[in-house]
């Protein structure tokens, strides 16, 4: 494969060709950022392996009828992943926004007191508790934004939206989450 086609676009176009070689190389690309966003939307790492190879799937399936309608790849991407979430907690009991709390406490932190990692985790469990009660568009800019280190532009691809409504989004995100948190901390 030559240099000039490691672009997600030129991969994209050679997926739908047949090149199973290319598809690897978009499966490399973009298999973490995937991952973390539903990571961060499913309770356990087992679920979001499943969920991950499932929204790859669903991306190798449908390359016939993909077009590229000006938008990058990624933008495809967490679009089959946001809606193989939504399938996924439409299949399940109830979603309780507690469940995700646990994905903080798995973070390993090591050299830290027994006090220090108190502190910690009560600190993520604050911060998860205040996550909790932003809408769904604002958890998932912030999601966007800080797990996946997306910029503001990538975002508005990704969810439809302007630039200035994802500006907006974060921004009554974090007056949301000052609010609760200037108690807490």
């Amino acid at each position: 494969m030559k240099e000039h086609e490691n672009d997600p676009k030129i991969l994209m176009r050679l997926s739908q060709e047949g090149d199973a070689e290319a598809f690897g190389k978009l499966y490399e690309l973009y298999f973490s950022p995937i991952f973390r966003y539903i990571r961060f939307r499913v309770k356990n790492k087992e679920e979001a392996d499943d969920l991950t190879q499932t929204v790859f799937l669903k991306v190798f399936r449908s390359l016939p009828r993909f077009q590229d309608q000006n938008k990058p790849p990624h933008a495809y991407f967490f679009a089959v992943a946001k809606n193989t979430v939504i399938d996924y907690w439409r299949s399940k009991k109830p979603v309780h926004l507690k469940d995700a709390g646990d994905t903080f406490l798995e973070i390993p932190d090591s050299g830290s007191s027994p006090i220090e990692q108190a502190e910690k985790k009560e600190a993520g469990e604050a911060l998860r508790r205040a996550l909790m009660t932003l809408t769904e568009e604002q958890q998932e800019v912030v999601i966007l934004k800080f797990i996946n280190g997306m910029d503001n532009k990538e975002i508005a691809a990704l969810l439809g939206k302007k630039e200035e409504a994802i500006r907006q989004l974060q921004c009554r995100a974090f007056k949301t989450l000052r609010s609760i948190l200037k108690n807490v901390v």
